[in-house]
C-alpha cells in the first residue's frame, strides 16, 4: 500500500510541475516576453518562425522571439492542447492572436525545456 501512494505522489508531482510550467509560458506569451519564454529554452532549440526554419542556440531563439514579438504585438494566446508523449517529453499547441493576424504555436517539451518551437501562420 505504501508503494502505491508513493507512486501516486511521485506521477502526481510530475504533472503538477508540467501544468505549472505551461502556465508560466503562456502568461509569458499572453504579455509579449521573449525573456520569460526563454528561461524554458533548452540549450539548442529547433525554431521555426513563420517562414524561417533553424536550429538555434538559446540566445539565438532568444533574439528570433524577441522579433517576431516586436513585428507582431500580441492580443491573445490561448492554450488550446497539451499532450504528454511520455514521463519526459510533452507537446503544448496554442493559438496566438497578434495584431497582424493569427498563429499556431507548437512547442515541444523534453524534461521541461523547449527543446522546438514553431510560430505558423494559421489558416482560417
Amino acid at each position: 500500500m505504501k508503494l502505491f501512494v508513493y507512486i501516486l505522489t511521485f506521477l502526481f508531482s510530475f504533472f503538477a510541475k508540467s501544468v505549472e510550467i505551461n502556465d508560466d509560458i503562456v502568461l509569458a506569451f499572453k504579455q509579449n516576453k521573449a525573456s520569460e519564454v526563454s528561461k524554458y529554452f533548452d540549450e539548442k532549440v529547433n525554431t521555426k518562425i513563420i517562414h524561417q526554419e533553424d536550429v538555434l542556440s538559446k540566445s539565438q531563439a532568444e533574439a528570433n522571439l524577441k522579433y517576431f514579438f516586436e513585428k507582431h504585438s500580441v492580443k491573445n494566446f490561448v492554450n488550446i492542447k497539451t499532450n504528454t508523449v511520455n514521463t519526459t517529453l510533452y507537446y503544448l499547441t496554442g493559438s496566438l492572436e497578434t495584431n497582424n493576424g493569427k498563429f499556431k504555436v507548437t512547442l515541444m517539451l523534453r524534461r521541461n525545456l523547449i527543446a522546438q518551437l514553431r510560430i505558423e501562420q494559421e489558416n482560417d
